[in-house]
């Protein structure tokens, strides 16, 4: 007994010894060394979104007047063209929201990311992956949906031309897609 907690006493004296001599502090960082990565040409695909936008949409399952909805959109390039940022109104006759994101690519992963956050205090975050050939988005996304709960969801946006974007929202109450919540359909049009 007496061995062992001699043992241990020696490899704690060791232990701190070790790092007492090596020091806890972080090194100096030599930002002679630290370059700025070059930005990178996929950011280029969020470039169809800049400008301002009005946008029409139908919920298919809500009833009148609450199946027709209405909204705003403006995008711009922030942080020398590194991320996008924006802001959304939406409207039906009896409800609304405003939301304000960003958008950008992580360069480690290669994945687009984007964050909404609405003035009901309801996040929205995802990923994204963009089809060129097609001219297609295809956005998932976790959210609290506007009734207050967990949402898993997906945007699919199709550029038509470069004024004029069609897209559709789903959205389900599990990761699964088993139990749907919402269904929305609707057009982008760049404002003039």
């Amino acid at each position: 007994m007496r061995a062992t907690n001699r043992r241990r006493t020696a490899n704690l004296v060791i232990v701190i010894g070790f790092l007492t001599a090596g020091g806890c502090a972080a090194p100096s960082i030599d930002f002679s060394r630290i370059q700025r990565p070059p930005r990178s040409s996929e950011l280029d695909a969020y470039e169809l979104f800049v400008g301002s936008w009005d946008w029409e949409a139908t919920l298919s399952n809500a009833e009148a007047p609450d199946d027709e909805w209405t909204g705003t959109a403006q995008w711009e390039w922030i942080l020398d063209r590194r991320c996008l940022r924006g802001t959304m109104t939406s409207k039906s006759q009896r409800a609304s929201f405003a939301a304000s994101g960003v958008w950008s690519r992580d360069p480690r992963s290669g994945k687009y990311i984007w964050w909404m956050f609405n003035d009901w205090g309801y996040p929205q975050y995802g990923s994204a992956s963009y089809d060129e050939a097609h001219r297609r988005w295809v956005m998932k996304y976790r959210s609290v949906g506007l009734d207050g709960t967990t949402s898993y969801g997906e945007y699919r946006i199709t550029v038509v031309d470069n004024d004029t974007m069609e897209w559709r929202a789903d959205e389900w109450a599990d990761v699964f897609h088993l139990f749907k919540k919402m269904e929305m359909r609707g057009t982008y049009r760049r404002r003039k």
